[in-house]
């Protein structure tokens, strides 16, 4: 995906939306998009809420797209526009909390995390699908942690609480586990 129409419609057949409309979507999405980079394609796209603090303090809804090359924010502003981008490489982990009607989606980085609120029956899928797509456009994420830094022990619980949390299937969980204890 490369324009704001593609982003939008796959958000629309996925049902990544959180209330917004389409328009609203464009402008967010025309942020990224006109910002991609001429080897970078989009492989994941939402909307979220960036940097919930509180029910009244946050920085207001973000596009956000997964490309081949970085995870980039965008938001349409009254006067200008606001592009953040971390580098794949910098990606080191994820986590989902899910609450009743919303999740808060915490993406850690080598500087500091990003904090995304989603709907609860979005949250999910979005959470796997960037996993997913991180994972093999790249490599995988757990690895480019320095391994050599937690117990065999630790790395397990960090791994179960990723399992439980939803970001890792049972079949990637049983992988991680059979390549820790080795």
């Amino acid at each position: 995906m490369r324009t704001a129409e593609e982003m939008y419609n796959y958000c629309k057949d996925k049902g990544y939306f959180s209330g917004s409309d389409r328009n609203f979507t464009l402008k967010l999405f025309n942020v990224i998009a006109n910002h991609l980079g001429q080897d970078e394609d989009v492989v994941v796209c939402f909307i979220g809420v960036h940097n919930r603090k509180s029910p009244t303090k946050d920085d207001g809804f973000y596009g956000y797209a997964l490309t081949n090359r970085r995870f980039m924010m965008g938001q349409k502003r009254l006067i200008g526009e606001d592009l953040k981008s971390i580098s794949i490489s910098n990606l080191q982990d994820m986590q989902l909390k899910m609450d009743s009607t919303t999740a808060t989606l915490t993406i850690f980085t080598s500087d500091s995390p990003v904090t995304i609120m989603l709907t609860s029956h979005e949250a999910e899928d979005i959470a796997k699908t960037l996993k997913h797509y991180a994972r093999e456009d790249t490599a995988p994420i757990e690895q480019e942690k320095p391994q050599g830094t937690l117990s065999k022990a630790e790395q397990l619980l960090k791994m179960k609480e990723l399992l439980d949390a939803g970001i890792l299937s049972d079949e990637e969980f049983e992988q991680v586990k059979k390549d820790i204890l080795q």
